[in-house]
């Protein structure tokens, strides 16, 4: 019986919807997102995770 009841809370678990994150992603420009990522230089896709990555600046 306890082994239902944990395959249940498991299964309910994985159908509750996932909370939303603490901040909002970070807003990049859609053509420099683009062009960095196609880029194909190491050097641009580390900008890129690096901008990703970043916490976005509260608006006041």
């Amino acid at each position: 019986m306890k082994m239902l009841k944990r395959l249940f809370q498991l299964i309910w678990l994985r159908r509750v919807a996932p909370k939303p994150a603490d901040f909002p992603p970070a807003s990049i420009d859609p053509d420099e997102f683009t062009r960095l990522l196609c880029s194909g230089r190491s050097e641009d896709l580390r900008i890129l995770a690096e901008r990703l990555s970043q916490r976005p600046k509260a608006h006041a």
